[in-house]
């Protein structure tokens, strides 16, 4: 990552008992793996995966509640990954859903293990971005110079207590645009966000997803030896 802000702030994101890793635990993972079959997770899912990986499951489901999104019967539909649309479109293994923001499309390509086509509109002129997401980076960039946006922020600014705030926090300055132009004419004024090649970009959400996986290696049974602890500083 080239930009010292972002490496400042991812640095301090992923920190072991940072913000990202007291947000996602195991049960989270769980969560966005379920919402990658395109379908929305039941409550009965969600407790039985909450008695298994969690050592507080009943305080461990109230807290998820608080930072997902549900539909009428209280399944949950979107957490990073989503089922209900958004400007950035996400395919994948043939099934159509939506991300909450344009690092989101990338970290998911690193969590899921799999390839994700992305249709992104941005606002303004210019026309949507197209690309291929995976693993190891990021491929079949339309049009080529396209970039990603990124907000710097750091563990006290952040809000996750809710999708809207993590949407205000987060999301709503991450979005991908067709050149740097185009990117310059919406992040003027604001000193907050940097513009960034998607090479970069990638490189930082290869970061972020990395500091939540490192739940998987805790113990597939065992829970963690501190509880289900919600996010915060």
């Amino acid at each position: 990552m080239a930009s010292t802000r972002v490496t400042e702030s991812v640095t301090d994101l992923t920190r072991a008992g940072g913000t990202v890793d007291r947000f996602f635990d195991r049960l989270h993972l769980w969560l966005v793996r379920q919402l990658a079959f395109g379908r929305p997770v039941t409550r009965d899912q969600i407790g039985q995966a909450a008695a298994r990986l969690t050592g507080d499951p009943v305080r461990a489901v109230a807290l998820l509640d608080a930072h997902t999104e549900h539909n009428d019967v209280g399944e949950i539909t979107g957490l990073g990954l989503t089922l209900n649309p958004t400007a950035h479109q996400v395919t994948i293994d043939g099934t159509r859903m939506w991300a909450w923001c344009a690092m989101d499309c990338l970290e998911l390509a690193v969590l899921l293990d799999k390839q994700i086509t992305v249709y992104s509109q941005p606002p303004g002129p210019g026309g949507a971005v197209r690309l291929q997401a995976s693993p190891d980076g990021v491929s079949g960039v339309s049009p080529a110079e396209a970039v990603i946006t990124m907000p710097v922020r750091f563990s006290d600014q952040l809000d996750l207590d809710s999708p809207e705030a993590i949407w205000a926090s987060l999301c709503h300055y991450s979005l991908f645009f067709p050149s740097r132009s185009h990117a310059g004419q919406w992040v003027a004024g604001r000193d907050d966000i940097e513009i960034l090649p998607l090479a970069e970009g990638f490189a930082a959400a290869r970061e972020l997803a990395a500091a939540m996986l490192r739940h998987e290696h805790r113990g597939a049974s065992a829970p963690r030896a501190t509880g289900w602890r919600p996010p915060g500083p």
